[in-house]
């Protein structure tokens, strides 16, 4: 196995990556409330990374615990200290992404990260659930993962939303029901939108984006007002975009019409024209947001949706193997932890820019 180089002659280093309070999270999280053969929180995490980066069995995972020395288990012991793993492994990957400041501190409010990826079950050639991760960027933790069937798409009023909290959400969240869905429970939104979502102008009108966006320079960030409509109420937003480099503009619309190729779809020209612009939708106001900060608090939301990319390439992370939910759900973390470990030891920038390039430190 590739990767079982992680959990042996790799593992002191992998461990010394880990966030320093691992135990502390660990007995936080009751995740080893009896400390039998497993003791500590290391080598707790060694077996669920057994389990999961290595895609061992359980058979398979206990017996090379006992082979290493690491504990005399059976595999439905292993089973069980999987099974209570969920909650602490969830919080150790958000841990992760703080200590290496994949956060965005917003005084007064929680933020937090809304994403979906596709999941298959074990003996499946199509997509069988759908993963649903919410993650509370101030508490820094995944506070839900929630697997669905492929039908349940993302959508932002399957979340309950608490007053003055910001979610993030790329463009599959950009709908007017989803973004009023957040809007009228007191939240507040940084989304990515889609180049046709129904938005108007101050006076009324409904509003060109396309046209809009042809205004913009070379390094210029746009920061429009703009109001949604939604069921007869209102509401004001911001529009604020930025022009891609030529670069990334390439990167884009190569990726849309290899997609289009492969779905047999025909890509519309205003699909294209759209590739060439980074445009968020947020109703928080520049005193507490400038336009860079609010595209800095998207760039968050995207390397969030950049991991669950490289999961399926690096881990198979499409190819889930547990059908109980709760070994799943350790499982699917344990994955997202063990890609960001290899992103680190294979030297992955974490600070990559959507739009590419960085923005000046200047700009309002």
């Amino acid at each position: 196995m590739e990767n079982q180089k992680y959990i042996d002659e790799e593992w002191p280093y992998i461990l010394s990556l880990m966030p320093q309070n691992l135990e502390l999270l660990c007995e936080s999280r009751l995740a080893l409330s009896r400390r039998r053969e497993i003791t500590n929180a290391a080598d707790y995490l060694r077996l669920c990374m057994a389990y999961s980066v290595c895609d061992m069995s359980l058979r398979q995972t206990a017996a090379w615990a006992s082979a290493i020395g690491l504990a005399d288990i059976s595999d439905v012991a292993v089973l069980k200290r999987l099974r209570a793993a969920t909650e602490w492994v969830g919080s150790v990957v958000s841990e992760w992404l703080y200590q290496r400041g994949l956060t965005h501190e917003v005084p007064g409010r929680k933020v937090r990260v809304v994403d979906a990826t596709t999941v298959s079950k074990p003996g499946s050639k199509g997509t069988d659930w759908r993963l649903h991760m919410r993650m509370d960027l101030n508490a820094r933790r995944i506070e839900q993962i929630e697997l669905t069937g492929e039908s349940e798409g993302e959508r932002l009023d399957r979340h309950t939303i608490t007053s003055d909290e910001i979610i993030l959400g790329d463009r599959g969240y950009a709908t007017s029901r989803g973004i009023a869905h957040v809007l009228h429970a007191g939240g507040h939104v940084v989304i990515r939108s889609r180049w046709n979502l129904d938005l108007h102008t101050q006076d009324g009108h409904r509003l060109d984006m396309l046209s809009l966006l042809d205004t913009l320079g070379p390094d210029e960030i746009g920061d429009w007002p703009v109001r949604l409509e939604y069921q007869g109420v209102q509401y004001s937003l911001r529009l604020v975009a930025i022009r891609k480099s030529a670069y990334a503009t390439e990167k884009a619309q190569r990726e849309l019409r290899r997609e289009a190729r492969k779905k047999g779809r025909t890509l519309k020209r205003e699909t294209l024209k759209a590739a060439r612009y980074i445009v968020v939708v947020t109703d928080m106001p520049k005193e507490e947001l400038t336009c860079i900060q609010v595209l800095e608090l998207y760039r968050l939301r995207w390397q969030i949706e950049l991991m669950f990319k490289r999961l399926k390439s690096i881990l198979g992370f499409d190819r889930l193997r547990a059908k109980d939910d709760r070994l799943s759900q350790t499982y699917l973390l344990t994955k997202i932890l063990g890609a960001l470990v290899i992103d680190e030891l294979t030297g992955k920038a974490l600070d990559f820019f959507p739009w590419g390039f960085r923005l000046p430190a200047s700009s309002a």
